[in-house]
């Protein structure tokens, strides 16, 4: 009967473990979302053109009772950023709709932000070529998402207030 309790406990020990890890702040590996994200808040730079060279950045989500963070595709355009998911479908492109205040990391560095779902057809024209480009080695500047077939989704990014 005591190797059962101490087994529980183990158990018990090791969920706990787990949960910090996930939420505690070591954020997103790769497919595996994560908690809270940590470094050094800073305020938004006015270009975000740096971003060009990174392929993916981490977002987390305030909707619930914890936070949300996973990694995704990072875009600069004309000083604009953008993040986009391949499918919108997902948990944090829902939380992201419900509530657009984020929280970036790019390079250890957190930046509080609001994410909105890009629905214009002119900014999707803009940023179709920089998509290619950047994530599939294709230079098409006549690119353009195809309307009603796309399974992904672009937000825009802006400074909280």
């Amino acid at each position: 009967m005591r190797w059962l309790a101490r087994g529980v406990l183990l158990l018990l020990g090791l969920a706990g473990l787990c949960a910090v890890a996930l939420f505690g702040g070591l954020g997103p590996v790769a497919f595996v979302p994560g908690g809270v994200l940590w470094g050094e808040l800073r305020q938004p730079p006015a270009d975000w053109s740096f971003t060009d060279a990174i392929g993916e950045i981490q977002v987390q989500t305030h909707v619930g009772p914890l936070p949300w963070s996973v990694t995704t595709w990072v875009l600069s355009e004309g000083g604009d950023l953008f993040i986009a998911a391949g499918y919108c479908e997902r948990v944090w492109t829902h939380r992201v709709m419900a509530d657009p205040e984020v929280r970036l990391r790019i390079d250890g560095v957190v930046y509080e932000m609001l994410a909105h779902p890009v629905t214009d057809r002119g900014v999707g024209a803009r940023i179709a070529p920089v998509v290619l480009h950047k994530y599939m080695g294709i230079a098409a500047d006549s690119a353009r998402f195809v309307e009603g077939e796309t399974k992904g989704c672009v937000f825009r990014v802006e400074p909280r207030p």
